[in-house]
């Protein structure tokens, strides 16, 4: 109860960072505007690829299965990167579980922040790209990650619920920040990287984030100025 009790604390903490990042990706969108990237090639393909799967994802049948295998195989790589050893691994589509020696909010939330599908496509491009290279078929590259970011996406938000175990363990405010936190930080990067302009996104990311605690410094403030003097009214 306690350890839940201080991650709430760190959660709340940790909101005005999330302001800061949905700032930054504000200014980041409304920038990419008039300038045009969204005109890119790498923009177009993303685009495709993400609309793609919200169309599947709609109107196709689920395949949940394919969400638990990736779900499942995260949290196991996310233990055995903590040091864990993992002594069982079960997927069906009626859903999966991962036994391991070790447990912790890292290894319980990342599958939820994790895309671990645009991450095994990103790196098969990469190795692929090492030995024969596929400049011409960047296209295909940014397809995928919009495909596969889209699917991680769409399931992590129909999977939030109040009957997700892992949810529950790590207590459901602090679980929704970082795994907010996180995901937003991914869409910042990426985004960085994609209009090749990275250390401008991360300088205006560090001064949002600035800005967004000393507003609610500012404010913490002018409660408690408030709080004092509403306790050392006399009586009326």
């Amino acid at each position: 109860m306690f350890a839940k009790f201080i991650k709430f604390l760190i959660a709340l903490a940790l909101i005005p960072l999330v302001s800061g990042e949905i700032w930054t990706l504000i200014d980041l969108s409304q920038a990419a505007i008039p300038a045009g990237q969204w005109r890119s090639a790498w923009f177009a393909s993303l685009g495709a690829g993400f609309v793609t799967w919200l169309l599947v994802f709609f109107i196709m049948p689920r395949t949940l299965w394919l969400y638990v295998l990736g779900h499942e195989f995260t949290h196991a790589l996310a233990a055995m990167l903590a040091g864990g050893k993992v002594s069982a691994f079960k997927v069906s589509a009626k859903g999966g579980h991962v036994m391991t020696d070790r447990v912790n909010w890292w290894i319980t939330l990342s599958p939820y922040f994790v895309p671990i599908y645009a991450l095994i496509w990103l790196g098969l491009w990469v190795t692929v790209d090492f030995y024969y290279p596929l400049k011409e078929w960047q296209p295909i590259l940014y397809f995928g990650l919009g495909l596969f970011w889209a699917f991680h996406l769409t399931f992590t938000v129909s999977m939030f619920n109040l009957q997700q175990t892992d949810l529950f363990r790590e207590g459901y405010i602090f679980s929704t920040i970082v795994i907010l936190l996180i995901n937003l930080l991914t869409m910042l990067l990426l985004l960085g990287l994609l209009t090749h302009d990275l250390p401008a996104a991360g300088k205006l990311f560090v001064h949002r984030v600035g800005q967004c605690y000393l507003f609610t410094g500012s404010e913490l403030m002018r409660a408690a100025t408030w709080a004092r003097g509403e306790l050392h009214q006399p009586p009326r």
